[in-house]
This record gives structure tokens, sequence and C-alpha cells, in this order.
């Protein structure tokens, strides 16, 4: 049996930690229509209305997202070509060092950005051959194919695997796994194929594997000093 909805009035209320009135253990309305009668209802969680302007500010179009194509160091390589159309959170800037940096790159600024979300979303449109090197998070990120097909490799106990996934197919990548993704088709008619990736935290970090690290050396996008000064400081490069 469900339990009943308990209201909180102001006869009796106490503050839960947050300083919203609750009611009293066990007290229970009953009927919704003697609410009409009480000057103030006050639930656990504090009910706000914001203004429409406030509102507004909450809301992402599509049409009006800046599409951006660097902030991430591997970003200047061939084949991590991809484009960051940043929706929610992920503001802070990307450094060196020990310092965390934003999955969606330094540069991708998101059209939400006054709200602590605890995750971050962007959309990230990609052509056909182009991805992103092998890297992890220190959390979750998860990716759902919009449209085209993608391939998203990563390393297990027993070696490299790699999954297609298509329209619709959504994957979790737990945290401290080594993947990357790839572009394999894009729609037809179209340039780009696209996904919805989805990073949880506030500052999540993105480290790349130490071949990326290889990788990105070899291009000169690092020299051997810096890379070694990351891997020595922090165990592998920070993005």
């Amino acid at each position: 049996m469900a339990a009943p909805i308990v209201f909180a009035l102001d006869a009796g209320a106490t503050k839960s930690q947050n300083g919203a009135k609750i009611a009293p253990a066990g007290y229970d309305v009953g009927n919704l229509s003697t609410l009409k009668n009480n000057r103030e209802v006050l639930l656990a969680i504090p009910v706000v209305k914001p203004t429409l302007a406030e509102l507004n500010k909450c809301i992402a179009r599509y049409s009006e997202l800046e599409r951006c194509t660097k902030g991430i160091p591997d970003m200047e390589l061939p084949e991590c070509q991809r484009t960051f159309l940043n929706v929610l959170g992920f503001s802070k800037t990307v450094s060196s060092g020990s310092e965390s940096s934003s999955p969606f790159g330094d540069q991708a600024k998101p059209a939400i950005s006054h709200l602590k979300a605890g995750f971050g979303i962007s959309f990230i449109s990609v052509r056909p051959g182009k991805g992103v090197l092998m890297h992890t998070h220190d959390s979750l990120e998860c990716f759902l194919v919009l449209s085209g097909k993608f391939k998203l490799e990563y390393e297990l106990d027993v070696g490299n695997h790699y999954t297609i996934l298509e329209p619709l197919d959504f994957i979790a990548c737990p945290t401290g796994l080594e993947r990357r993704f790839e572009c394999m088709e894009s729609p037809p008619g179209q340039d780009e194929g696209m996904m919805l990736g989805i990073v949880s935290g506030d500052s999540p970090a993105a480290v790349a594997s130490l071949g990326s690290i290889q990788r990105m050396v070899d291009a000169g996008l690092f020299t051997r000093e810096q890379a070694g000064t990351m891997i020595k400081n922090i165990g592998t490069g920070v993005w």
C-alpha cells in the first residue's frame, strides 16, 4: 500500500537540512480539498517559480548551438576531427598537469551554463573515418547514437574489443574504461553521423592512454619532455 501524501503546513512544521519546511511525523492531510483553507503549503522539496526569462535560459535550441571543432589536443589530428555542440555543463577551462579538464574541451561553450547539474550533455558530430583517441574518464560516460553508425572500441581483460552502434543504440562506459569511438557511416545524404554524449560529474577528468600520448608526441602536439612530465605527475596525460 502506498504511503499517504504528507504535506507541511505552517502549524507544527519543522525544517529540513536545506531549510525547507516539512510536516511533523505522521501528519496526513488526507483530503486535498482541505488545503484550500490553509494559508501556505510547503513540500520537503522547495517549489521554485522562476520568471519566464529565467526559464528560457534553461532551453537549448539545437539550431542555436555553437559548433566547436577545437579545444582538446587530439582534435588537431586528422583522424580525430569532430564537432561538439555543448548543451549543458562543463564550462571549465582545459589545462595540463594534474587539473581536471572538460570532456568537451575548453572551447565548447555550453548553451545552459548556470545550472550545476552533476553531468554534462553534448551533441557530437563526426565524419566517417574520424573519431577520438583511446582515453578514459574518472566518471561514467554514456553515448546515444542519433544518426549514422559508430564503432566503440575498448580495452577488456582479454584485450581490445569493439561494438558497432546504430541509431538509438546506447552504451554506458564504466569509470576507468579505456575507450574510443569512430564514425563508420553517416546517414544517406549527410556528411556526419551524430551521437549524444553524457558524462557524469561537475568537472570530470579526461585522460589519454599511453598509446594516445605517443600518437600525439609523434604528431608534434607534445614534446617527449612534456609527455614525460605528465606521466610522472599523474600517471598519464590529462587532455
